[in-house]
């Protein structure tokens, strides 16, 4: 019963995000956003370590890529749990560290190989858009196919940086690398 209610309540999200999305930005604009939501939507439905769950700070999701600036800071207004959640533009690996999320888009590619040796073994969740970020070493990867989005996920580097992503996400997934 626990399942199917947080499953509903994903997909809910999901498709309020998208219903309130559409009708007012361009298609563009509408992929930003909807691969914002998700990310959030990755974070929320994502068991963390209780040292993080502990800390009172912000979640702060952080993204690569100006085109997506908007989309992200759009996030700003959001929680997960009882924290408030701040949106960081991001310009260099450097900075990873301060992060609870990543989103690297495929404009940003460049930056993968640096970013994943940046965040190995840590707690901090990937998500992307570029093709193959999944089988790269990112745990999450944002798919396009048919005009509708989807995602893969690699368990095996999500479970390694110490992460939890819920089983009724995994069902939703595309591909599940094991």
């Amino acid at each position: 019963m626990k399942n199917s209610n947080l499953s509903r309540q994903l997909l809910y999200s999901l498709l309020v995000v998208g219903a309130i999305l559409l009708p007012r930005v361009s298609m563009a604009q509408n992929a930003f956003e909807l691969k914002a939501a998700l990310t959030y939507n990755f974070a929320k439905f994502t068991q963390w370590p209780e040292a993080r769950l502990n800390t009172s700070s912000a979640w702060k999701i952080c993204f690569f890529g100006n085109q997506y600036h908007d989309s992200f800071m759009g996030l700003s207004d959001k929680t997960l749990g009882t924290q408030s959640v701040m949106a960081i533009e991001l310009s260099g690996i450097s900075q990873i560290d301060q992060c609870d999320v990543v989103f690297v888009d495929t404009n940003s590619r460049e930056l993968t190989h640096r970013l994943l040796v940046a965040v190995d073994n840590k707690a901090i969740l990937t998500v992307s858009d570029i093709t193959g970020f999944a089988m790269q070493g990112g745990m999450i990867e944002i798919v396009e196919q048919d005009k509708r989005l989807y995602f893969k996920v690699n368990i095996q580097v999500v479970a390694k940086s110490g992460l939890t992503i819920s089983s009724q996400v995994l069902k939703l997934a595309l591909e599940v690398k094991r």
